[in-house]
Order: structure tokens, then sequence, then C-alpha cells
């Protein structure tokens, strides 16, 4: 049997810290437009996040990235990868906040999938085929 750590922990945080409903749009490749130009496909889901400031140690993990950007750090039941040009997975975004994040990196992860915590950045607009 599986120890539920996302969910004790949540249990903990959840007075001072709740989690907060978010729409999970899962990369699903690409589809072409009726005018011809190709824009990203999603599955959307239903998830439960907290959001979090990122800490001292996430600043320090994420510093090359050279970004000035509205960032923080979400922690999501299940496992959910970032971008990964090379392998071709990712571009995995969460709306929440009224804005949509693209989830920019993995910070941790726990158990097989269990839970992970990814750093987020706002977009400035809604990605194509999500307005």
């Amino acid at each position: 049997m599986s120890l539920n750590l996302f969910g004790i922990a949540g249990r903990m945080t959840g007075a001072v810290n709740p989690c907060i409903p978010a729409d999970l749009l899962a990369s699903d490749g690409v589809q072409d437009t009726p005018s011809g130009e190709v824009e990203p496909k999603y599955i959307v889901a239903r998830i439960w996040i907290e959001v979090q400031a990122l800490t001292g140690q996430d600043l320090q993990q994420v510093e090359n990235l050279n970004q000035q950007a509205d960032m923080r750090a979400v922690y999501i039941r299940g496992g959910i990868k970032a971008l990964n040009r090379p392998l071709q997975y990712g571009g995995d975004l969460i709306k929440f906040y009224n804005s949509y994040w693209k989830v920019t990196q993995s910070l941790e992860e726990w158990g097989d999938a269990e839970w992970c915590k990814v750093l987020v950045t706002r977009q400035t607009s809604p990605p194509p085929g999500c307005s």
C-alpha cells in the first residue's frame, strides 16, 4: 500500500494555503487549422493545485533561465513534464488565477508520478486554440 504524502501534506498546509481548482491543458501534438496553419492541440482536465511563491532554492535552480517573468511553484498530484524539445514532449499549460501558465521546469517529483512540483511562467496571451 502506497503512502499518500501529497494528501497528508495538503491537509497540513491547507489551513494557510488551500489547493485551488485549475485546468490542465496537456499537450497532445498539433493540428492543422482551416487556414493551413499548425497550432498546438491539448487535452483538458480539471485538477487541484497548490500555488506558492518560488523559494530561494527554486530561484537558484532556475537562475540560468535568464527570464524576467511572473513565475510560481505549483504542486500537483500526478506527474507533469516540462517542455523538452529534444525528446519532443511537454508544452503543458495550467490555467489558474484567470491566466495561462506554461510548465517551464520540473523542480521535484515524488514516487512513480505520485506528485510533482513544477515551475510555471505566466503567459501574456492565451495560446493558439485556447482564446
